[in-house]
């Protein structure tokens, strides 16, 4: 990262500026995020940040506000890029090595090294998730076993019939 292509990036106010979608959810969360005291003189200073997002993710939603507050609290100089309008900044921070998740947080010192990359949302989260989505799915396999093998081969036979039709 250099300083002149961070300075490309939006600035926080531009971003919320040019918000299309949530815009009232997000400054509700902006406005609901508090770092306590303690834990804001813990972070340093004199940091730039990378963000990358697009204002109609729920993770963006969720964390983007709470990354704002702490910047804000320790004068963080923070630049958003729209993943969309930059899909080459996000090709090092895929999460798993494989998808374009987002939020992603690239911290740099004030030389543009990088200290180190926060992606999508904290861990206890994703694991939450991913357990209750795993319950969730069972729970209509087995409510919907039926139904769904009927479609299964109603699916086939149709796909079948239209291939029939080709030779």
């Amino acid at each position: 990262m250099d300083e002149n292509f961070f300075n490309r990036g939006e600035t926080i106010e531009q971003f919320i500026d040019d918000m299309q979608n949530n815009r009232d959810v997000f400054e509700l969360f902006l406005s609901e995020s508090r770092i306590d005291q303690v834990t804001i003189g813990r972070l340093p200073d004199d940091l730039n940040v990378m963000v990358i997002a697009e204002d109609w993710s729920g993770d963006v939603l969720y964390n983007v506000p709470v990354l704002i507050r702490m910047a804000r609290d320790k004068g963080w100089n923070v630049r958003i890029f729209r993943r969309d309008q930059f899909p080459e900044l996000i090709l090092p921070y895929r999460k798993d090595g494989l998808y374009h998740s987002i939020p992603v947080f690239v911290f740099y010192d004030e030389d543009f090294n990088e200290l180190g990359n926060w992606i999508e949302r904290p861990s206890a989260a994703t694991s939450l998730i991913d357990e209750e989505s795993l319950k969730l799915r069972r729970r209509l396999r087995e409510e919907h076993k039926d139904e769904w093998r009927r479609q299964t081969i109603n699916e086939i036979t149709n796909l079948l019939k239209t291939n029939k039709k080709r030779r």
